[in-house]
C-alpha cells in the first residue's frame, strides 16, 4: 500500500482526534458555566463550539477525497481501517492506531455532549429523542 496515503489519513485522523479535544474543552467550559448558572457563557461557548464542528465536518471530507485518490484495493483496505479493522502489516499499524484513538476520544465526547445536552434540554435534549 502506498505510504505516503497511510500518512495523509493519518495525519488527518489526527486532526480529527485534536478538533474533538476542542470540542470537548469547550464543552467541559460549557458544563462549568451552566453549573455557575452563567446562560450568557454557555450561549457564548455553545456559539464557540460551531466552529470546530464545521472542521471536524471540512477533515472528514478531505478524508473521503484522499480516499477517492487511492487505487481500488488501496481504498478498500483503508476503508477497512477506517471503520476500525486492525492492522495487517506494520505500515498500516500508524493508521489503526490513530483510527482507535480518535474512536476513543469520540466516544468521550459523545458522552460529554450526551451530559450537557440532557442538562441543559432536559426533556426536549436530542438524546432523549432516541430512547
Amino acid at each position: 500500500m502506498d505510504t505516503v496515503s497511510l500518512d495523509e489519513l493519518k495525519g488527518r485522523k489526527k486532526l480529527q482526534t485534536l478538533k474533538l479535544i476542542e470540542i470537548m474543552d469547550i464543552t467541559r467550559r460549557m458544563a462549568e458555566a451552566l453549573d455557575r448558572r452563567d446562560e450568557v457563557s454557555v450561549g457564548v461557548l455553545l456559539g464557540e463550539r460551531e466552529q470546530p464542528i464545521r472542521e471536524l465536518q471540512e477533515i472528514e471530507e478531505g478524508i473521503q477525497d484522499c480516499m477517492t485518490r487511492l487505487s481500488e484495493n488501496d481504498a478498500i483496505r483503508c476503508a477497512a481501517l477506517l471503520r476500525g479493522e486492525p492492522a495487517e502489516t506494520e505500515e498500516e499499524q500508524p493508521l489503526a492506531e490513530q483510527v482507535g484513538q480518535y474512536r476513543r476520544t469520540l466516544e468521550s465526547a459523545i458522552a460529554q455532549d450526551k451530559q450537557l445536552s440532557l442538562r441543559l434540554g432536559g426533556k426536549q435534549s436530542f438524546y432523549n429523542k432516541f430512547r
